[in-house]
């Protein structure tokens, strides 16, 4: 078994150290770590190691425009993780234009507190690894990533995929936009209004996108 180290996730300012392995059995003891430490230490729900919702992932951008002016700088870009947003960039690494960007790399778990919804965690740094929380911003509805306190009083969840299971959905919908920061530069936004951001007063081009879940190889050993 090939073990990564600890990795923490994040629960207020204090990371649960738990053991992980590049297997569906260590996300599996992922999630009965964060169900128990939430519970006072006391064993935490079983979670099937075969569920396909605990097998990691990571997304590709498909755009929903095929008449967007944009779309080739969106489409089939994949999602990294930057400065609390997540960004759009080139799938081939000799072309990013983010080396420092963590290519999102997640699975679906519980979230521990509140309503308990089916959240969406992703690791943020190869080395030492460590997961939080995605959510989407309540006022800008950016997705963003960070701990229970960044996390606990924005939207959250449900997450979810489509009946396909190849896709995202958060809110029981694959409302995503790829907002355009700055030229050719994209982040991805929750568009819960299905406005195009008009309410967050969002000036430049927003494409509708998908999300696209691609399974990561499973390791042997």
């Amino acid at each position: 078994m090939d073990v990564l180290g600890l990795i923490g996730v994040a629960a207020g300012s204090v990371a649960i150290p738990l053991a992980a392995v590049s297997t569906s059995t260590a996300v599996v003891g992922i999630s009965q770590g964060v169900s128990s430490s939430q519970n006072g230490g006391g064993k935490g729900e079983d979670v099937d190691k075969d569920d396909p919702r605990v097998a990691k992932f990571n997304l590709v951008v498909e755009c929903l425009d095929d008449f967007s002016p944009a779309r080739n700088l969106v489409n089939n870009k994949i999602v990294v993780l930057r400065n609390d947003k997540l960004y759009l960039d080139a799938a081939d690494a000799n072309y990013r234009i983010f080396p420092e960007g963590h290519p999102f790399s997640g699975f679906y778990i519980e979230y521990p507190w509140a309503e308990k919804p089916l959240a969406l965690v992703s690791t943020i740094k190869p080395d030492p690894p460590e997961l939080n929380w995605i959510y989407a911003d309540r006022n800008s509805l950016h997705l963003a990533y960070g701990n229970k306190t960044k996390s606990i009083n924005n939207i959250h969840g449900p997450w979810d995929w489509t009946s396909s299971q190849d896709a995202l959905t958060l809110e029981g919908w694959e409302g995503f936009v790829a907002v355009e920061e700055s030229p050719g530069v994209f982040y991805i936004a929750y568009d819960q209004n299905d406005n195009h951001l008009a309410s967050q007063g969002v000036k430049g081009r927003v494409v509708e996108v998908g999300l696209k879940r691609v399974l990561e190889p499973k390791k042997q050993g």
